[in-house]
């Protein structure tokens, strides 16, 4: 199977589309008697975008599932726009969907003006306020799979990450590992404030051990990579929850944690204010 248009094949029957806002990657599937979807961008109108994008591969089968690697909105409220597909993400993304949805269009409502820097437009944060969010349908604790006819995609939750939710989709017979962003290869990883510094170097190891060395990994945002790519991202978050660890068994002040330099800092002070509040909360049980 070759690509077409925006989207290209990056495995066998594995295909991938890269958009410029938020520079999200779209994953499709495709099996002997349907396909499925990988995220589905920022907005109804991104969805609906997507819909076409696929319909122009003409492909002998329907898209019945689509995936959300995780809970944000640059992956999951382009779902609105695949009216006849299920739904399938991790189990706390259905108990935080409504919230995370609503945090977010909170902040776009509060700042609609996005810089000459940001790779979104005025009208894609229009666009994201007048989606009505669609969370799953189907959710699952810790691993699930969808038959697409002569093909098994695995679907494995491996721990908490850039989010509670994080998910790793598997097609064996491709090679190919979707992880969502808790793989970034265009920027840093996004250590938000509902993100869990602690917990995501074990979880990625997870991730890891159940991949060959070979797999080609599709990160959330950026280019493809490698296991190996994956496990550099690993020692960093490893790295990162060391130091947050210490400054907090040393009781050093949280204002002064985020602000000190460390040169096994693998990120910029200002990228990681929420880090050092999310790892010192959990550190002191106020997250558990």
């Amino acid at each position: 199977m070759r690509g077409a248009g925006r989207f290209v094949e990056i495995g066998d029957g594995v295909l991938l589309a890269r958009y410029p806002q938020w520079d999200v990657g779209v994953g499709l599937v495709v099996g002997g008697e349907c396909a499925l979807v990988v995220d589905t961008r920022a907005s109804e109108v991104q969805g609906r975008e997507v819909v076409e994008d696929v319909r122009r591969l003409g492909l002998p089968v329907p898209v019945t599932t689509v995936v959300s690697t995780h809970v944000h909105f640059d992956h999951t409220f382009g779902n609105r726009a695949f009216d006849g597909a299920t739904i399938h993400a991790h189990d706390r993304v259905r108990e935080t969907y409504t919230a995370d949805a609503e945090r977010f269009k909170a902040l776009v409502r509060a700042d609609s003006d996005p810089g000459p820097e940001e790779s979104y437009t005025a009208q894609d944060l229009r666009d994201v306020l007048a989606t009505v969010p669609r969370g799953p349908d189907v959710t699952f604790a810790s691993a699930a799979s969808v038959d697409l006819g002569d093909r098994v995609v695995r679907l494995a939750h491996a721990g908490r990450g850039h989010t509670d939710g994080d998910i790793r989709i598997w097609v064996s017979d491709a090679g190919v590992a979707f992880l969502g962003d808790l793989i970034e290869e265009s920027t840093d990883p996004w250590l938000g404030s509902d993100s869990w510094p602690l917990d995501w170097a074990a979880t990625l190891d997870r991730h890891l051990a159940a991949i060959p060395s070979d797999a080609v990994v599709v990160p959330s945002h950026g280019t493809l990579v490698d296991p190996a790519f994956v496990a550099r991202q690993r020692d960093e978050m490893a790295a990162l929850a060391d130091v947050i660890r210490e400054r907090h068994g040393a009781r050093v002040p949280l204002t002064d944690a985020q602000r000190e330099p460390d040169a096994r800092l693998p990120y910029p002070l200002p990228w990681l204010t929420d880090a050092f509040a999310r790892g010192y909360a959990q550190l002191s049980s106020d997250l558990l």
